[in-house]
């Protein structure tokens, strides 16, 4: 599913962000946003991911400008189109890991036994499916980190967003969430969009989006 910017802009009140950033993300790609903290990189994807509107611009997602979409038009689109992994690995600390993976599934109104049965399938392609019944703190890092990948691929989405996944992490566990994420977009045929400032990262994209003080600077790959 392509992605398409056309004079992106986003302030916060008075203070820019992004400046008219103009781009494309082609369908199946792992693109990787890279840029220093602060540089604007996690906004544009919250922008990306519904998170956040833009002050001016569109966002145009298959050919449909989605910066127009209101309401529950809007809620639905980004729900099925979009898979959102956080900085920081957030799961719900009084939620089983099965509980916080069909979070998605049961906003959506979706049947229970269906939940399970795509939680029982995400579990086991990720390697978590015994700590199902642990609560978030009963678990390692690793497992926590794959259930909130399989959470954002709970909907089946063709895009898969991931904010700074290897920031704090040591070398060899960020090797490990990198070919993590590869493999899901390889298995998922995803678009899959990185925010990040990890060399490593850079390794495994096809395409690389330079962002310094809110600009795109380049293009690679």
């Amino acid at each position: 599913m392509a992605i398409k910017l056309e004079n992106l802009n986003k302030k916060y009140g008075k203070k820019p962000v992004l400046f008219d950033i103009n781009i494309e993300i082609p369908t199946g790609s792992f693109t990787m946003l890279n840029g220093v903290s602060g540089s604007g990189k996690s906004t544009l994807l919250s922008i990306i991911g519904g998170i956040e509107s833009a002050t001016s611009g569109k966002v145009i997602i298959d050919g449909q400008d989605v910066s127009s979409l209101k309401g529950s038009e809007r809620t639905n689109f980004y729900r099925h189109k979009i898979g959102f992994i956080f900085q920081g690995f957030y799961l719900q600390p009084q939620l089983t890991i099965g509980e916080n993976i069909a979070l998605m599934g049961t906003f959506a109104g979706m049947a229970k036994k269906e939940r399970e049965a795509r939680t029982k399938e995400l579990a086991e392609m990720l390697g978590i499916a015994e700590v199902l019944d642990s609560l978030p703190a009963e678990v390692s890092g690793g497992q926590a980190e794959r259930a909130c990948a399989a959470r954002a691929m709970f909907m089946h989405p063709e895009i898969i967003l991931a904010d700074e996944p290897t920031n704090n992490l040591d070398p060899e566990n960020a090797k490990n969430v990198i070919e993590m994420l590869k493999n899901i977009q390889r298995e998922a045929s995803a678009t899959m969009i990185i925010a990040s400032h990890d060399p490593m990262v850079k390794e495994y994209a096809t395409q690389i989006l330079y962002i310094k003080d809110g600009h795109i600077t380049s293009e690679e790959k």
